[in-house]
């Protein structure tokens, strides 16, 4: 009885090992990726393995070089991962060389002379910085001018990035298994296109750019986007390794089938936004691809000019500007009164408008962040050529002076009221109308008096005062107003 237990213990052991041996090579059967703002991005890749019952060796090739392998999950229903190894020297020639340290190899010279190949042995002794130190039977050689020719390949080298695993399987089984993991070199971004129509409408056109230097190329890859900033714990000077972990986590497998020409359509997920793209495409390695992303017609907008004030209220200094041109604001509501309502990816958007011979040409481009449904968004262009205004305090007059606190009569303290009547001239010599939008700063005690043209607080907190001042084609108004002030000064003797 106890034999016949210790021979089936031997045929269980033998077994285990035969299986431990064969290693699966599964090949992928559906990628899909969500791709993220900060170079990284979440890979989900569907492989077919054929598993025995008992203890499997799986080889994974084709994983990104780019991969982080403390963050690899992988999952099947009724297996159990036992140990997760990432292997990445791959088959290089300098690989190659590095791991034949210590084997013999053949030399090939060539005859400069005749072109005559000259073949010889040798044992590599070292191999760094891509130079090898050669044992000929007539001595060492440090600077080989010829080639190496291997006739074994060294072991553990691999043709592609691979994930090795060892998992358990209590039954044989075809089933379909998911890899996850991050990896870097994936990234993308948001370049948007503004095709001015009219005085008030423009097309808004969005295209998304992905960059894949991630070291693998993906077919047929369902794409997802992340618009926000993912938090993500950097790390320093560690190069890759083989790591070997229990598996920890599990990661459900979403079903990524869209229709074909449907729309981009933005949606909430977690505290960011989540784009998933309608038809699927091919990354390759080292390539920039752009895809259709966001296509609104006739969208409003706003078009003005603003200018700060050179104009300031203190003491008895009467203050002027000359000649400044306004900026050109292009303001763009992001809701569905609008013609918009979408929430728009941090990019760069350009404008493009037809001339009098309806050539479309460039007029300037800025940056936009985030921009969530009902916000507002503003985009400086550049500066007015055709409008220019000026500015001067005509008059400083000192309405009261009176004293607040004498102390021994060294240092009084007075309180000064003054008013500084001000005019400020538009002048617009283009064709078209102008909308500027003129912004005075005041003083924390400061009051405007007897405007020209009714003006309204745009900021309380920080006291700027603005006037909305619209210009006809070649064009000139004039702005007066009287500044208010009240101070308290200290005059010692």
């Amino acid at each position: 009885m106890i034999k016949k237990q210790l021979l089936t213990l031997i045929l269980a052991l033998l077994t285990f090992d035969i299986q431990a041996q064969t290693i699966e090579k599964p090949k992928s059967k559906d990628i899909s990726m969500t791709i993220y703002n900060n170079d990284l991005a979440l890979i989900r890749d569907i492989r077919e393995v054929n598993f025995k019952k008992g203890i499997n060796l799986i080889s994974f090739e084709g994983v990104a070089s780019n991969i982080k392998p403390e963050s690899v999950m992988i999952e099947a229903d009724d297996i159990r991962v036992l140990e997760q190894n990432y292997d990445y020297a791959l088959l290089t020639a300098y690989n190659i060389a590095e791991k034949s340290v210590g084997q013999k190899v053949k030399t090939v010279r060539t005859n400069p002379q005749t072109g005559e190949n000259i073949f010889d042995n040798a044992t590599i002794l070292s191999f760094q910085n891509g130079a090898p130190v050669l044992k000929f039977d007539y001595g060492i050689e440090t600077n080989f001018d010829g080639r190496l020719v291997f006739e074994n390949l060294p072991q553990n080298l691999n043709q592609k990035p691979t994930l090795a695993a060892k998992i358990s399987s209590p039954k044989e089984t075809l089933k379909d298994l998911m890899i996850a993991y991050l990896t870097n070199g994936l990234s993308w971004k948001t370049n948007y296109v503004a095709d001015i129509k009219d005085e008030k409408m423009l097309d808004l056109t969005g295209w998304v750019s992905i960059t894949n230097n991630s070291g693998i190329s993906y077919q047929n890859a369902s794409v997802q986007l992340i618009a926000g900033n993912v938090n993500e714990v950097k790390t320093y000077g560690i190069a890759p390794r083989n790591v070997m972990m229990l598996k920890t986590a599990a990661l459900g497998v979403a079903d990524m089938a869209v229709a074909e020409n449907a729309s981009v359509l933005p949606e909430s997920f977690s505290a960011y936004q989540l784009y998933n793209l309608p038809n699927r495409t091919d990354i390759d390695d080292n390539q920039t691809k752009q895809l259709s992303l966001i296509e609104q017609f006739d969208v409003s907008y706003q078009k003005e000019g603003r200018i700060n004030s050179g104009l300031y209220f203190s003491g008895d200094y009467a203050s002027n500007f000359e000649k400044i041109h306004p900026d050109i604001y292009y303001i763009i509501t992001n809701d569905k009164e609008s013609n918009l309502g979408i929430a728009l990816p941090q990019g760069i958007i350009r404008f493009y408008e037809k001339d009098s011979k309806g050539n479309l040409q460039f007029i300037g481009e800025n940056s936009i962040s985030q921009t969530a449904k009902g916000e507002k968004t503003e985009l400086r262009l550049g500066q007015m050529f055709d409008v220019f205004v000026s500015g001067k305090v005509a008059e400083v007059k000192k309405i009261r002076d009176e004293v607040l606190k004498d102390k021994d009569g060294k240092c009084p303290r007075y309180k000064i009221v003054r008013q500084y009547r001000s005019v400020v001239d538009f002048h617009n010599g283009g064709d078209k109308k102008a909308d500027i939008v003129f912004y005075q700063p005041l003083h924390a005690q400061t009051k405007i008096l007897n405007e020209s043209s009714k003006g309204a607080y745009s900021d309380k907190n920080a006291n700027i005062y603005q006037w909305r001042i619209l210009l006809n084609a070649d064009e000139k108004k004039t702005l007066t107003f009287t500044a208010e002030t009240t101070t308290e000064e200290n005059r010692c003797n």
